[in-house]
């Protein structure tokens, strides 16, 4: 039996989409450890045969180099662990890790780790991009999860790699155009909530449009809420942190999605969102961004509506968009975009069963 290692920079409950391996692992019956960092100073729930997480505090405030010597304290551990199990395969999560232990990894474990990438990692340096491209050369396969990642990384051979969360998704139930004029088209935005000056925009294009409610539920939504009611709009709702179990109910109670969470930067342009899979599952439009990946990926499956910097007419432009749009058109893209990402997650398992079961 192999010894296998999953090892991030960040909580587990931040490493998204890691459920691929451990729900692979729990189904396979097979073994493996986790070493990550611990931040919140809370055990998080796991199914690991261990759990090594090192105790992180660092404050937003500090210099970068006092940061650094932090995580630089984190790698030390992480490595004595590793060097003292002797694991035979490391899944290393994210961009970060790979880069804080890339000698490790490069030279100890070639062809004996697979690289997760998550996010934009500053590949435009080009220091950055030599060493993310000797680490993708020497790892068994790489991963990312989104096509428009492939913007700023090598040339290279990449599994794509899709959320779904079928724990939530399982009790929801996919939508019909909404009846117009009866009842107000529920919009929410579900999740952490930080690019204020665009979430007030927004609120302010739809702020006492009876024809709309917005919603916001997530970290980060009590500021707008203080907003919103300092404007006087009336046609909105907010809840702030919430536990995962409770996203079902915010997605059962929601018309659009909004995943106007930013725009303007490599990361956010090229990334797919969670929130993609949310709409598509349950057959309803999504908001997005004019110019990023999101926009490309969900209008070529019918399921996007593109929004501009600005917002101006954003409500009535919206409305009549929706009120004239083919439903039916709607749920054939969104079934053939589910359709395709469970066969490129199915490539994904394949793998794993030819370097996990052989």
């Amino acid at each position: 039996m192999k010894k296998i290692c999953i090892l991030s920079t960040v909580n587990l409950k931040h490493m998204t989409l890691i459920s691929l391996y451990t729900d692979y692992f729990d189904i396979k019956d097979i073994k493996y450890d986790i070493i990550c960092v611990d931040k919140y100073g809370n055990y998080e729930k796991n199914n690991a045969n261990n759990f090594y997480a090192y105790n992180l505090k660092i404050e937003r405030d500090w210099p970068k180099y006092k940061k650094i010597i932090e995580y630089i304290k984190f790698k030390n551990y992480a490595q004595s662990i590793m060097e003292e199990n002797q694991y035979d395969f490391i899944i290393v999560w994210n961009t970060y890790t790979a880069l804080l232990f890339n000698r490790f990894l490069r030279k100890r474990m070639k062809n004996k780790y697979c690289f997760n990438i998550r996010d934009y990692a500053h590949e435009k340096n080009k220091i950055v991009f030599k060493l993310v491209r000797s680490l993708i050369n020497k790892a068994a396969f790489t991963t990312i999860s989104s096509k428009g990642y492939r913007k700023f990384l090598p040339e290279g051979k990449y599994i794509t790699i899709h959320s779904f969360n079928k724990s939530i998704l399982s009790k929801c139930m996919p939508k019909e155009r909404k009846e117009l004029g009866k009842k107000p088209i529920r919009i929410s935005f579900i999740g952490y909530v930080r690019f204020f000056d665009i979430d007030k925009r927004f609120i302010d294009a739809f702020g006492n449009d009876s024809r709309f409610k917005i919603q916001y539920y997530g970290e980060g939504s009590k500021e707008l809420e203080k907003y919103a009611i300092d404007k006087g709009y009336l046609n909105m709702e907010f809840r702030g942190r919430f536990e995962p179990q409770e996203t079902e109910n915010f997605i059962n109670n929601t018309d659009v999605i909004n995943n106007l969470y930013g725009v303007g930067k490599i990361a956010l342009d090229t990334a797919i969102s969670i929130k993609t899979y949310y709409a598509a599952y349950m057959r309803m439009p999504i908001l997005v961004f004019d110019n990023t990946f999101m926009k490309d990926i969900t209008t070529k499956y019918n399921f996007g509506y593109a929004v501009k910097e600005d917002m101006s007419n954003l409500a009535n432009n919206f409305y009549e968009w929706y009120s004239k749009y083919d439903f039916e058109k709607l749920a054939i893209g969104c079934n053939n975009f589910i359709k395709e990402a469970q066969q490129e997650n199915t490539i994904f398992i394949e793998t794993l069963d030819y370097y996990f079961l052989n």
